[in-house]
């Protein structure tokens, strides 16, 4: 009797641990889904609500930086008379590995159809060595970015960067042809400066 009893406690437990636990997974993928769905919420509200730069704006057009080494300065003036590509990148950007390289190839193809120019940003000015690897040190300007929060302010606080790389194209009048956000091959980018009426 007192080992039937036993049993029979043994059991009840057992089925009380298992119910405790069948109640803590569900818990779990309760608060699991919550946190999805309000981590998506709060990122769909930050996408939505990120200012945009608008193309052919005012604010976007000038700007004035830093040589990336030494103390030169560039300015987007200086590219007047040729559609401008502004390659934005940063040391730890790894669509940039292949982006650039590919750029640079194009760059040297168009010759002086098109400027070329490569800003460093949300960096603090580390992608000398970058440059150097890519082959674009000696090939094209390059510049820092400046302001905002980690050398940013003129890939997030004016083009709405949320990352790297950034490539913005200007007209020779020094206008905003066209804002892309993320990577681009040479292919298409030269695709791109056709469509837009920038290669003859």
């Amino acid at each position: 009797m007192a080992k039937n009893t036993l049993t029979s406690q043994g059991k009840k437990r057992a089925e009380r641990e298992a119910r405790r636990n069948r109640a803590r997974r569900r818990r779990l993928i309760r608060n699991t889904a919550i946190a999805v769905v309000a981590s998506l919420g709060i990122g769909l509200l930050l996408f939505s609500t990120w200012p945009e730069a608008e193309v052919g704006s005012i604010e976007a057009e000038a700007w004035d930086l830093p040589a990336l080494d030494g103390d030169g300065r560039y300015t987007l003036a200086d590219f007047s008379g040729a559609p401008t590509v502004a390659v934005f990148f940063a040391s730890w950007c790894t669509v940039c590995e292949r982006e650039i390289p590919d750029f640079l190839a194009l760059s040297r193809e168009l010759g002086d159809q098109v400027n070329f120019v490569g800003i460093n940003s949300q960096d603090n000015g580390r992608g000398g060595d970058d440059a150097d690897r890519w082959g674009i040190t000696g090939e094209w300007p390059i510049a820092k970015d400046i302001g905002g929060r980690n050398q940013s302010g003129l890939s997030i606080d004016t083009f709405g960067a949320r990352g790297m790389p950034l490539t913005i194209i200007y007209t020779p009048e020094g206008r905003v042809a066209h804002i892309q956000r993320g990577g681009l091959s040479g292919q298409q980018l030269a695709i791109l400066l056709r469509d837009l009426d920038l290669l003859s």
